[in-house]
């Protein structure tokens, strides 16, 4: 594999572009008032190769499969799987006693890749209702192609995770036998400093294009929106949540619990954040038991060294030695990562912290537990054109792309994509470290 043959030349036509003025003012319109600020540097989407394209939902769904049934095996219950992870039940308030907390775990998420000199490498794995930028890419991919002409004129393509999770729903509503409707429940209070309600009308209008009825609800108006007590008006929602989020921001999860006991299907189910832990990441890297040459073929390919942290030996590009003593030895060379974090929160890079940092950083892992130890990736660039921050024109200049596939319902559903702009390096974080969101698009052949 070269790099110009996953990465293509990011090239495409400008035949049929807006003027460079158009398309900022063009994306700054369809962007506005979402969780997201609006890039306005980038006057292209990321466009790969058909092919790479590709693979990153394949590889996702063979990642995904394999942390879901590592998690599965790890204890009969949830409540085991909890215990083997090592977290407190109060962080998991909402799982329920019944088939779908199993059959629906996967059914919406979202990997965080880079790409090596060696093809794409997958940090983490995002799994749940909460995931980040559907919203976003759903109107990047929508703007990009009126940017150039069009959908039938666009020289890319690519799919929608809007239409992708109406989807789901639709098989939900069949396999349960309910009105396809969809009670969308969640908060402004969530989303900073929105001014109205346009991240969650365009979820509730997608759902309605694709034929099922829905509404929003914040957390104060579930029952009565659901028409609890009585005669349920929605038996299916999405609940655009994490507990974590809510927690931290005062919120009551009472309601959430009232309407699961009541028997409303709310997705993604709890297990979701348990497959997301990034320990069960580091329970393939290091190999189990039931797994097969092919599963291993799979982790060795798209999965990095990754080891839960703990006083316990490890092997490492031939090196055998206790983890701590490891990533002491070879602070330039590791990662650490909590395996509950959100947002790149607690992320420690070895490189980049002085010897009395990196030295407490494993230490707090040792000593706490729940932390994973990942191999520190070099990613290579891709070639953007940007904006002149003085407003001059624009200029080519290297990227280094952080990947996000969705997959809903195992269906390919779009590519949020988020970098940092020329000259910084570092955590990748919107919210953060002010990346770059967009999206990453097939080149049409």
């Amino acid at each position: 594999m070269t790099l110009r043959h996953w990465y293509g030349t990011g090239e495409v036509p400008l035949s049929t572009r807006m003027p460079v003025p158009e398309v900022t003012a063009h994306m700054q319109q369809a962007l506005d008032d979402l969780d997201y600020p609006a890039n306005l540097r980038s006057m292209r989407p990321v466009v790969l190769p058909q092919s790479s394209y590709e693979e990153l939902f394949t590889a996702t769904r063979r990642v995904l499969g394999l942390l879901r049934r590592a998690l599965l095996a790890s204890a009969p219950d949830p409540l085991g799987r909890m215990a083997a992870l090592g977290v407190p039940e109060e962080r998991y308030p909402l799982w329920v006693d019944s088939p779908w907390e199993v059959d629906y775990a996967t059914c919406m998420a979202r990997p965080d890749i880079t790409v090596t000199a060696d093809g794409p490498k997958f940090l983490e794995m995002n799994v749940g209702s909460g995931i980040g930028g559907v919203v976003e890419t759903h109107v990047n991919s929508s703007a990009w192609q009126t940017v150039f002409g069009g959908a039938d004129r666009a020289p890319f393509t690519g799919y929608d995770p809007l239409s992708a999770r109406a989807g789901l729903f639709s098989r939900a509503a069949r396999e349960f036998g309910v009105t396809p409707a969809v009670a969308v429940v969640g908060t402004l209070r969530d989303l900073g400093s929105v001014r109205t309600t346009r991240y969650f009308d365009l979820q509730v209008t997608a759902f309605r294009r694709h034929g099922l009825r829905a509404e929003f609800f914040e957390p104060e108006d579930l029952l009565d929106g659901l028409g609890l007590p009585g005669t349920q008006r929605y038996a299916l929602g999405l609940r655009h949540l994490t507990v974590y989020d809510w927690t931290r921001l005062g919120l009551d999860l009472s309601p959430i619990r009232a309407a699961l006991d009541e028997g409303c299907v709310l997705l993604a189910p709890q297990s979701a954040y348990l497959i997301a832990n990034k320990q069960v990441l580091g329970w393939i890297s290091e190999g189990l038991p039931w797994m097969t040459e092919d599963d291993r073929a799979v982790v060795d390919r798209y999965v990095p060294w990754t080891r839960v942290v703990g006083d316990r030996p490890a092997e490492w590009r031939g090196i055998t030695k206790s983890i701590p003593d490891l990533l002491l030895a070879h602070p330039g060379e590791f990662v650490l990562k909590p395996g509950l974090g959100l947002g790149g929160h607690g992320v420690v890079f070895g490189r980049s912290s002085d010897e009395t940092t990196w030295h407490d950083a494993v230490t707090h892992a040792v000593r706490t537990g729940g932390y994973i130890a990942q191999e520190h990736l070099d990613s290579v660039p891709h070639r953007m054109e940007l904006t002149a921050e003085d407003g001059s024109g624009t200029y080519e200049d290297d990227v280094f792309p952080l990947l996000s596939p969705y997959l809903f319902d195992g269906r390919p559903a779009g590519c949020l994509v988020r970098y940092l702009p020329p000259g910084r390096d570092g955590l990748i974080s919107v919210q953060g470290t002010g990346a770059l969101p967009s999206i990453a698009v097939a080149a049409r052949s």
